[in-house]
Protein backbone atom coordinates (compact mmCIF):
# COMPACT_ATOMS: atom_id res chain seq x y z
CA UNK A 1 0.00 0.00 0.00
CA UNK A 2 1.17 3.64 -0.61
CA UNK A 3 1.63 6.05 2.01
CA UNK A 4 0.66 10.10 0.59
CA UNK A 5 1.26 12.77 2.44
CA UNK A 6 -2.28 14.37 4.39
CA UNK A 7 -2.49 16.99 1.52
CA UNK A 8 -1.90 14.58 -1.34
CA UNK A 9 -4.45 11.95 0.14
CA UNK A 10 -7.10 15.19 0.40
CA UNK A 11 -6.73 15.63 -3.48
CA UNK A 12 -9.40 15.72 -5.24
CA UNK A 13 -10.60 16.74 -8.97
CA UNK A 14 -13.25 19.24 -8.57
CA UNK A 15 -16.85 18.98 -10.72
CA UNK A 16 -15.74 22.20 -12.43
CA UNK A 17 -13.16 20.67 -14.47
CA UNK A 18 -15.07 19.24 -16.64
CA UNK A 19 -17.11 22.31 -17.17
CA UNK A 20 -13.78 24.35 -19.08
CA UNK A 21 -13.71 20.66 -20.50
CA UNK A 22 -17.06 20.92 -22.04
CA UNK A 23 -16.61 24.56 -23.02
CA UNK A 24 -13.60 23.97 -24.71
CA UNK A 25 -14.93 20.98 -26.74
CA UNK A 26 -17.94 23.81 -28.23
CA UNK A 27 -15.51 26.39 -28.90
CA UNK A 28 -12.60 24.79 -30.31
CA UNK A 29 -10.65 28.10 -30.99
CA UNK A 30 -8.21 30.49 -30.57
CA UNK A 31 -10.52 33.31 -29.53
CA UNK A 32 -12.28 31.24 -27.07
CA UNK A 33 -8.85 29.78 -25.09
CA UNK A 34 -6.89 33.37 -25.35
CA UNK A 35 -9.89 34.76 -23.38
CA UNK A 36 -10.00 31.43 -21.18
CA UNK A 37 -6.72 30.56 -20.59
CA UNK A 38 -6.44 31.55 -16.87
CA UNK A 39 -9.43 29.79 -16.12
CA UNK A 40 -8.31 26.88 -17.92
CA UNK A 41 -4.64 26.56 -16.21
CA UNK A 42 -6.81 27.04 -12.66
CA UNK A 43 -9.23 24.67 -13.29
CA UNK A 44 -7.47 21.77 -15.45
CA UNK A 45 -4.21 22.50 -15.96
CA UNK A 46 -2.80 22.81 -12.52
CA UNK A 47 -4.87 20.31 -10.88
CA UNK A 48 -3.25 17.69 -13.17
CA UNK A 49 -0.09 19.13 -11.73
CA UNK A 50 -0.89 18.86 -8.08
CA UNK A 51 -2.04 14.79 -8.89
CA UNK A 52 1.28 14.15 -10.46
CA UNK A 53 3.00 15.53 -7.63
CA UNK A 54 0.59 13.17 -5.62
CA UNK A 55 1.45 10.19 -7.62
CA UNK A 56 5.43 10.88 -7.69
CA UNK A 57 6.66 8.71 -4.41
CA UNK A 58 4.85 5.52 -6.02
CA UNK A 59 6.01 6.51 -9.68
CA UNK A 60 9.66 6.96 -8.47
CA UNK A 61 8.81 3.74 -6.26
CA UNK A 62 8.44 1.86 -9.41
CA UNK A 63 11.13 3.12 -11.44
CA UNK A 64 13.62 5.40 -9.79
CA UNK A 65 14.51 6.42 -13.33
CA UNK A 66 10.76 7.80 -14.07
CA UNK A 67 9.79 10.79 -15.50
CA UNK A 68 8.11 13.23 -12.96
CA UNK A 69 8.07 16.81 -13.64
CA UNK A 70 4.37 17.80 -14.31
CA UNK A 71 5.02 19.91 -17.38
CA UNK A 72 6.43 16.59 -18.91
CA UNK A 73 4.27 13.93 -17.63
CA UNK A 74 0.98 15.81 -18.30
CA UNK A 75 -0.29 16.07 -22.50
CA UNK A 76 -0.33 19.08 -24.30
CA UNK A 77 -3.45 21.31 -24.35
CA UNK A 78 -2.51 21.73 -28.79
CA UNK A 79 -3.35 19.18 -30.77
CA UNK A 80 -0.67 17.77 -33.16
CA UNK A 81 -3.53 18.19 -36.49
CA UNK A 82 -1.40 17.68 -39.40
CA UNK A 83 -2.11 13.71 -40.26
CA UNK A 84 -5.81 14.32 -39.00
CA UNK A 85 -9.05 15.25 -40.42
CA UNK A 86 -10.32 16.93 -37.30
CA UNK A 87 -8.46 20.14 -37.32
CA UNK A 88 -9.60 21.43 -34.07
CA UNK A 89 -6.80 22.93 -32.16
CA UNK A 90 -7.00 22.14 -28.79
CA UNK A 91 -7.95 18.98 -26.98
CA UNK A 92 -10.85 18.75 -24.60
CA UNK A 93 -8.80 16.77 -21.93
CA UNK A 94 -5.86 16.44 -20.72
CA UNK A 95 -4.15 12.94 -19.76
CA UNK A 96 -0.94 12.35 -17.79
CA UNK A 97 2.14 9.37 -18.52
CA UNK A 98 4.83 8.48 -15.99
CA UNK A 99 7.62 7.07 -18.50
CA UNK A 100 11.27 6.39 -18.41
CA UNK A 101 13.18 9.68 -18.54
CA UNK A 102 14.69 10.72 -21.56
CA UNK A 103 12.80 8.65 -23.56
CA UNK A 104 10.82 8.97 -26.52
CA UNK A 105 7.06 8.46 -26.53
CA UNK A 106 6.18 6.09 -29.40
CA UNK A 107 6.46 2.65 -28.30
CA UNK A 108 7.66 3.70 -24.55
CA UNK A 109 6.45 1.73 -21.30
CA UNK A 110 4.26 3.92 -20.00
CA UNK A 111 1.73 4.35 -16.64
CA UNK A 112 -1.65 6.56 -17.83
CA UNK A 113 -4.35 8.03 -16.27
CA UNK A 114 -7.23 10.01 -18.26
CA UNK A 115 -9.73 12.11 -17.11
CA UNK A 116 -12.26 13.00 -20.12
CA UNK A 117 -16.12 14.05 -20.12
CA UNK A 118 -17.24 10.34 -20.55
CA UNK A 119 -15.18 8.46 -19.13
CA UNK A 120 -12.03 8.06 -16.79
CA UNK A 121 -9.45 5.40 -17.38
CA UNK A 122 -5.64 4.26 -15.86
CA UNK A 123 -3.17 1.21 -16.58
CA UNK A 124 0.06 0.44 -18.10
CA UNK A 125 0.99 -0.26 -21.22
CA UNK A 126 3.66 0.53 -24.46
CA UNK A 127 2.88 3.46 -26.27
CA UNK A 128 1.44 1.93 -29.79
CA UNK A 129 3.08 -1.29 -30.31
CA UNK A 130 6.81 -2.25 -30.01
CA UNK A 131 7.51 -5.69 -32.00
CA UNK A 132 10.78 -5.72 -30.59
CA UNK A 133 9.84 -5.60 -27.06
CA UNK A 134 6.96 -8.00 -27.90
CA UNK A 135 8.59 -10.50 -29.33
CA UNK A 136 11.27 -11.11 -26.63
CA UNK A 137 7.91 -11.02 -23.86
CA UNK A 138 7.02 -13.91 -26.18
CA UNK A 139 10.46 -15.65 -26.06
CA UNK A 140 10.21 -15.42 -21.98
CA UNK A 141 6.77 -16.43 -22.16
CA UNK A 142 7.83 -20.04 -24.23
CA UNK A 143 10.77 -20.30 -21.93
CA UNK A 144 8.50 -19.48 -18.42
CA UNK A 145 5.39 -19.82 -18.80
CA UNK A 146 4.71 -19.75 -15.33
CA UNK A 147 5.99 -15.74 -14.65
CA UNK A 148 3.36 -14.32 -17.04
CA UNK A 149 0.67 -16.61 -15.80
CA UNK A 150 1.55 -15.58 -11.92
CA UNK A 151 1.38 -11.81 -12.63
CA UNK A 152 -1.71 -11.80 -15.29
CA UNK A 153 -3.67 -14.37 -12.16
CA UNK A 154 -2.45 -11.46 -9.90
CA UNK A 155 -3.52 -8.22 -12.31
CA UNK A 156 -6.85 -9.70 -13.18
CA UNK A 157 -7.65 -10.11 -9.05
CA UNK A 158 -6.59 -6.58 -9.05
CA UNK A 159 -9.33 -5.88 -12.01
CA UNK A 160 -6.89 -4.74 -14.68
CA UNK A 161 -7.75 -6.83 -18.06
CA UNK A 162 -5.26 -7.13 -21.41
CA UNK A 163 -6.65 -4.79 -23.99
CA UNK A 164 -5.06 -3.44 -27.45
CA UNK A 165 -5.00 -4.65 -30.90
CA UNK A 166 -3.76 -8.60 -31.58
CA UNK A 167 -2.35 -9.42 -34.83
CA UNK A 168 -4.53 -11.35 -37.53
CA UNK A 169 -1.82 -13.76 -38.73
CA UNK A 170 0.78 -14.53 -36.36
CA UNK A 171 2.22 -18.19 -36.01
CA UNK A 172 1.65 -19.59 -32.76
CA UNK A 173 3.98 -22.63 -31.35
CA UNK A 174 2.57 -25.87 -30.22
CA UNK A 175 4.22 -25.77 -26.79
CA UNK A 176 2.67 -22.49 -25.78
CA UNK A 177 -0.01 -22.60 -22.65
CA UNK A 178 -3.26 -21.88 -24.34
CA UNK A 179 -3.84 -19.37 -21.09
CA UNK A 180 -1.19 -17.32 -22.65
CA UNK A 181 -2.57 -17.10 -25.88
CA UNK A 182 -3.81 -13.51 -25.25
CA UNK A 183 -0.70 -12.34 -24.65
CA UNK A 184 1.36 -14.33 -27.18
CA UNK A 185 -0.61 -12.76 -30.33
CA UNK A 186 -1.06 -9.35 -29.27
CA UNK A 187 0.42 -6.44 -31.32
CA UNK A 188 -0.64 -3.90 -28.62
CA UNK A 189 -0.18 -4.47 -25.23
CA UNK A 190 -2.54 -2.33 -22.71
CA UNK A 191 -3.40 -3.13 -19.00
CA UNK A 192 -6.89 -1.27 -17.98
CA UNK A 193 -8.16 -1.09 -15.06
CA UNK A 194 -11.74 -1.81 -15.11
CA UNK A 195 -14.95 -1.11 -12.83
CA UNK A 196 -14.05 2.57 -12.42
CA UNK A 197 -16.55 4.50 -11.01
CA UNK A 198 -16.31 8.18 -12.23
CA UNK A 199 -16.76 10.10 -9.01
CA UNK A 200 -14.16 8.67 -7.96
CA UNK A 201 -11.94 11.35 -8.86
CA UNK A 202 -13.62 14.14 -7.41
CA UNK A 203 -13.46 12.31 -3.83
CA UNK A 204 -10.25 12.51 -1.29
CA UNK A 205 -8.48 9.51 -1.38
CA UNK A 206 -8.64 9.30 -5.60
CA UNK A 207 -4.72 9.46 -5.37
CA UNK A 208 -3.77 6.76 -3.17
CA UNK A 209 -6.20 4.43 -5.17
CA UNK A 210 -4.83 5.07 -8.53
CA UNK A 211 -0.99 5.07 -6.49
CA UNK A 212 -2.02 1.86 -5.19
CA UNK A 213 -3.03 0.25 -8.60
CA UNK A 214 0.34 1.62 -10.19
CA UNK A 215 2.06 -0.57 -6.93
CA UNK A 216 0.22 -3.29 -8.13
CA UNK A 217 1.68 -3.42 -11.62
CA UNK A 218 4.89 -2.63 -10.54
CA UNK A 219 6.03 -6.27 -10.93
CA UNK A 220 4.41 -6.60 -14.65
CA UNK A 221 6.22 -2.98 -15.21
CA UNK A 222 9.41 -4.48 -14.36
CA UNK A 223 9.14 -7.46 -16.56
CA UNK A 224 8.16 -5.60 -19.35
CA UNK A 225 10.97 -3.07 -18.78
CA UNK A 226 13.01 -5.86 -19.26
CA UNK A 227 12.01 -6.61 -22.58
CA UNK A 228 12.27 -3.20 -23.88
CA UNK A 229 15.44 -2.66 -22.76
CA UNK A 230 16.55 -5.90 -24.16
CA UNK A 231 15.05 -5.00 -27.44
CA UNK A 232 16.53 -1.25 -27.40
Amino acid sequence: MTELSQEAFAFHFKPEMVDIMLRIRLNNNKAFMDANRAEYIEKMRTPYYHFIDALTPAALDIDPNMEVRPSKVLSRIFRDTRFSRDKSPYRDHHWLAFRHEGEPREKSLMLWFEIRVESVSWGMGFWGDNRSAMDILRRRMLANPGELLRLSDSLSKRGYVLAGDGFKRLAVPDGLDQRLLPWYTRKELLLIRQNIDPRWVFEPGIAKRVADDFIALKPMYQLLRGCYELSM
